[in-house]
């Protein structure tokens, strides 16, 4: 598709994100671990600090998920490549960014990093209430991703400063530099693990 397919105001880019199945099924696993807290389980202060602590690290979760499994880079110590189906829709869409067909998570991402994280907790803490939490916090950050990611592929003018150089670091992580940025709604990551060379100065 050509550029100006791109929705170019909020309006149309959260039409656009609504077409898609990926903010369902986050919609559809937030309604689940709500309501399983509301009933069977519990809420407790720490499920307040354990979100919190996912949203002021969600640009680790982002390097992770960007680095790991969307550009399938060598796994630390072992130097194994994740490389999967994944990955090579990903490949494409570094090919073509303006393709809006790739530009959504799907149902099956949202589900198969859901499952992970819930399972991966499970075993940790042996605790299904925890584990909700988890989950929960994973799709309240997921949202954020998801959203963020779509609005640097758009045409939308932004008057924020932050927004803006968002959009330029994703942009320019797609133009110029593939093994660097990996942030999308935060660079925490990338300068944690070395991968935001002089982004303060592009």
């Amino acid at each position: 598709m050509t550029r100006n397919t791109l929705p170019d105001s909020y309006m149309k880019m959260l039409r656009f994100l609504l077409q898609g199945s990926g903010i369902w099924a986050m919609l559809a696993i937030t309604m689940l671990a709500i309501t399983y807290k509301s009933t069977i389980g519990n809420w407790f202060w720490w499920d307040t600090v354990i979100i919190g602590l996912f949203f002021l690290g969600r640009g680790i979760v982002e390097w992770v998920i960007h680095s790991w499994l969307y550009h399938a880079t060598p796994l630390p110590l072992v130097g194994w490549r994740l490389a999967s189906e994944t990955s090579n829709q990903h490949i494409h869409h570094h090919r073509n960014p303006a393709d809006l067909s790739r530009l959504l998570i799907t149902y099956k991402g949202v589900m198969a990093l859901s499952f992970l994280v819930f399972l991966g907790s499970l075993l940790l803490f042996q605790s299904l209430n925890l584990a909700s939490t988890m989950t929960l916090s994973l799709m309240v950050i997921g949202f954020m991703i998801e959203i963020v990611h779509l609005i640097c592929h758009c045409n939308i003018p932004h008057k924020s400063t932050a927004m803006k150089k968002l959009v330029f670091l994703h942009r320019y992580h797609h133009r110029k530099d593939q093994e660097n940025f990996y942030g999308v709604s935060s660079s925490l990551g990338d300068k944690l693990f070395g991968t935001y060379p002089g982004g303060e100065k592009k």
